[in-house]
């Protein structure tokens, strides 16, 4: 008797056990979302303060992202807001990487550090926020 109860256990965890994963590959990870698997280049669609959608400034709308998955990552801002500042260079390297449990996306660079928390990242888009000047809450959403 005892060993039926066992048995009986046993199919009971196994037949409650989750289907195997899409091999398709649509179970991406987070890494693979945002570098499409090796790379990926991201525009910048929409840009909200303090949760009030904003139109996007002529000098940001021709900034692009890519993040290769490598760990690599570069700007290309070719019209920056601010002409000649350190804080707005028309490119930059840097490397990039996931932090707290993928909650946030840091860049790094000589002499430039990023630290944005990811709200949603899917393979169509990117959304992260950040505490702007003042403190005021900045939401962008970027697209490939």
């Amino acid at each position: 008797m005892r060993w039926i109860g066992g048995v009986s256990v046993l199919i009971f965890f196994w037949a409650c056990q989750p289907d195997n994963p899409d091999p398709s590959g649509s179970s991406s990870t987070m890494t693979q979302r945002l570098t499409g698997g090796s790379s990926r280049t991201w525009r910048l669609q929409t840009l909200s303060f303090r949760g009030s959608s904003q139109p996007i400034p002529p000098c940001r709308a021709d900034d692009r992202w890519t993040f290769s998955s490598d760990g690599n990552a570069s700007l290309q801002n070719p019209n920056p807001c601010e002409q000649n500042s350190p804080e707005d260079p028309p490119s930059l390297s840097a490397r990039w990487r996931f932090s707290n449990g993928e909650r946030f996306i840091v860049v790094e660079g000589q002499s430039f550090f990023m630290n944005r928390e990811i709200i949603q990242l899917t393979d169509n888009q990117l959304v992260w926020e950040y505490s702007g000047d003042g403190g005021d809450l900045v939401q962008e959403t970027w697209v490939p």
